[in-house]
Order: structure tokens, then C-alpha cells, then sequence
């Protein structure tokens, strides 16, 4: 939780590829964190696809947005996502340019992956492919909450059967719902303090 008493909620997903089918879902999540302007802050990998629109239609509602970006400035991160809109974000946080992989676009996508499942308190998966399994496998070795929005493609129907059969103890809790606002609902209501919600 951020000093403000806000939850940071991170939208994992989709950047690229085949997800034309989830936008809608993606879109649906985003309004539906909006309605907890108040007491959430998203976060990002900065990116396109699922996650920025997402972010892109709580950020419409007054919802803080924070970006965690594999770039090492905006111009770079500009030149990488030239269609996305970066006034969406009210903090874009950069991978250091003395990190010593500084020049692997890969491994700073891992070093984001790893700084934006640090920074939240828990997160939604929508669709996904191998760089959102990473944010996953982050987030749950991190003992925190996931919401798997199943039935949106990708790596998020695969992480039903995945799941029961590999499991640790100490690991974050798992919810799975086929319905944003159910999803929504429960990951909000898991989180410790819902005074707010």
C-alpha cells in the first residue's frame, strides 16, 4: 500500500500479438478500477496492448497511473511505443542506465518485470504470452495476490491446469473468474484494509 493508503493494483497482459479478442476485457477492467479512484493506483510495464488500455481508461476516471517502463528515458520509451500516450501515466519509472544489461532490451524487460511486481500490492493477468507469465511468476513467488481473468487467451488459460499442479507453500493467492467485476471484486476484497473500497 503507498503512503497515501492507496492499493497498487498492476495490469499484466498483452502487448502485442493476438489479443483483439481480450481489448474489450481489458477495457472493462480499466473502468472498473476507475471506480476506486480513490483508494487504487495501477501499474504498467509501460507498454501497449491489454495493460495500456487498461490503464488508459482508468487514468480517464482519475485513477493514478504509474508506468514501469524497460526504456532508460522518454525518448526511448517514445521511440518504442510511438502510438501510446504518456500524459496517461502520473510517474513513468525508467530502468537505470548504469543496470549492467542496460543495452538487452530483453533483460530490461526482465528488470521492469521485476520492478513493477516489487512496486504492487497485488495484480491482474489478462490474456499474456511468455513476458507475462514472468510478471506472474514474479508476483506469486512475492506472496501476492493474482487475479487471472480466464477466458481471455493467452497465458491466463493456461494457468488453471498449470497451477494445480505446481504449488509452494508461501506462495500469493490465486483467484480465477471468467467476469472483470467479479475479478475486480475479489482481488480488491483480498487485500487487507478495505476501508477504502
Amino acid at each position: 500500500m503507498s503512503a497515501d493508503g492507496k492499493y497498487k493494483i498492476a495490469v499484466f497482459g498483452s502487448a502485442s500479438g493476438d489479443m483483439q479478442a481480450a481489448i474489450p476485457l481489458a477495457v472493462k477492467v480499466g473502468e472498473i478500477l476507475g471506480r476506486y479512484a480513490d483508494s487504487v493506483v495501477v501499474i504498467t510495464g509501460a507498454c501497449s496492448g491489454l495493460p495500456y488500455a487498461a490503464a488508459k481508461v482508468a487514468a480517464e476516471k482519475g485513477v493514478e497511473v504509474w508506468g514501469f517502463s524497460s526504456s532508460v528515458d522518454e525518448a526511448a520509451q517514445k521511440l518504442e511505443y510511438p502510438d501510446d500516450d504518456l500524459s496517461i501515466y502520473s510517474k513513468l519509472v525508467y530502468v537505470p542506465e548504469d543496470f549492467p544489461f542496460v543495452a538487452s532490451d530483453r533483460a530490461s524487460k526482465k528488470y521492469r518485470n521485476v520492478i513493477s511486481a516489487a512496486s504492487c500490492d497485488a495484480a491482474i493477468i489478462i490474456c499474456g504470452r511468455w513476458g507475462t507469465l514472468n510478471e506472474f511468476t514474479n508476483v506469486i513467488d512475492m506472496q501476492k495476490t493474482i487475479g487471472i481473468l480466464s477466458g481471455s487467451g493467452g497465458i491466463a488459460d493456461e494457468l488453471p491446469p498449470l497451477s494445480a499442479k505446481i504449488t509452494k507453500a508461501g506462495q500469493g493467492e490465486l483467484l480465477f473468474e471468467t467476469d472483470p467485476e467479479l475479478l475486480v471484486g475479489k482481488l480488491l476484497s483480498s487485500l487487507p484494509t478495505k476501508a477504502k473500497l
